[in-house]
C-alpha cells in the first residue's frame, strides 16, 4: 500500500496552499480593524471623498467617522443643538446597511428638548476609523464640543 499516505499529503499540500502570506505593516490604528472588516466584507473600500462631502455630513452617504462604540457615544455627546444646549439623549436604532467606506454604519435617533417639545434627529455613524476624528457637527446640529480633558 504505497497510497496510503496520499490521503494526508492532500491535506497538508492543500493548507500549505491555503496559507496566506503576511501583509506589510500598515501605519493605520485601525489596521487590525480593517484587516478584520477586509475578511467580513471584502476589500476595504477608498470612496471619492468629494462625492461622499456632497451629502450632509451624518447621512448614510456621509456618515460620522468614529472610533468604536464608545466613540460613538462621546461624539453624539458633543454635539450642541440649534437652541445652544446640549443632546437630551440619544439611543441606537440599528445597523443602516453598509455606508459608503465599505463597513456597517449604525442609525442613531438624537432628541433635542425646545420650548416646542421635544425634535428628533437621525444621525448615521460609522465606527471603523480609530484613524481620524470628526470636528464638525452632523446636519441639524449647531456645534460640536472640544472633548473634556
Amino acid at each position: 500500500m504505497k497510497y496510503s499516505h496520499l490521503p494526508l499529503f492532500v491535506v497538508a499540500l492543500s493548507l500549505i496552499a491555503c496559507s496566506s502570506q503576511p501583509k506589510p505593516p500598515e501605519n493605520s490604528a485601525d489596521a487590525e480593524l480593517a484587516d478584520t472588516l477586509e475578511s467580513v466584507f471584502g476589500e476595504r473600500k477608498q470612496p471619492n471623498m468629494a462625492m461622499v462631502e456632497k451629502h450632509p455630513l451624518g447621512t448614510p452617504e456621509n456618515p460620522v467617522r468614529v472610533a468604536m462604540p464608545i466613540g460613538q457615544r462621546d461624539y453624539l455627546a458633543r454635539l450642541v443643538c440649534d437652541n445652544g444646549e446640549q443632546v437630551s439623549a440619544f439611543a441606537r436604532s440599528g445597523s443602516a446597511g453598509i455606508g459608503p467606506y465599505g463597513s456597517m454604519i449604525d442609525a442613531y435617533t438624537v432628541i433635542c428638548d425646545t420650548y416646542q417639545g421635544a425634535v428628533e434627529h437621525t444621525v448615521f455613524l460609522d465606527m471603523y476609523h480609530a484613524d481620524y476624528e470628526e470636528t464638525r457637527p452632523a446636519q441639524g446640529f449647531k456645534a460640536l464640543l472640544p472633548h473634556k480633558k
